[in-house]
């Protein structure tokens, strides 16, 4: 599977200054974005994707947030497309306790949306922007973000798929 890369940040709800959302960009860096204060309900950011290929699969990096949602959007316009529903990252307790902030949860085809077919978007329209919300309801005396996030395209034609982690 080849890795999506993203180009840009678009924008961005809040940002610590010593780990900003650009460091999404290079996740290979172990730049981290956090949001700037603590006690904030919910953090987001939308990322350009460099190709519009359909997502197979998500790895995010956690930093403290208990809850993830991932959308699809198009740079033309028009609402986003759920493509992952909110999903757990840390439990009430973790959080509380700041256990286990850094977990990695990988999302495969199962767990995404298929994307609808919505009358709005046009046939040229590129799909192209990934809208990353966070949200951390019971901790508010720590700012939490995200380690990193990687999408990645379906396998080509004949191209095998990686055996899924152990």
């Amino acid at each position: 599977m080849a890795e999506i890369p993203f180009t840009r940040v678009v924008s961005v709800t809040s940002a610590d200054p010593r780990h900003p959302a650009e460091n999404l960009l290079r996740p290979e860096d172990g730049g981290k974005w956090r949001g700037a204060t603590a006690g904030e309900k919910q953090l987001s950011v939308v990322l350009e994707l460099g190709d519009s290929r359909p997502i197979h699969s998500l790895h995010i990096g956690n930093n403290g947030a208990a809850f993830v949602e991932v959308l699809l959007g198009c740079s033309a316009g028009g609402e986003f497309q759920v493509l992952l529903p909110s999903a757990a990252l840390m439990s009430p307790s973790e959080s509380r306790a700041g256990a286990g902030p850094g977990r990695v949860r990988l999302f495969g085809p199962q767990a995404l949306v298929k994307r609808p077919a919505t009358p709005t978007a046009t046939p040229t329209a590129r799909c192209d922007r990934l809208k990353v919300v966070l949200s951390q309801p019971y901790c508010q005396s720590r700012p939490y973000g995200l380690a990193f996030i990687r999408a990645f395209a379906a396998p080509e034609e004949g191209e095998e798929p990686p055996p899924a982690p152990v």
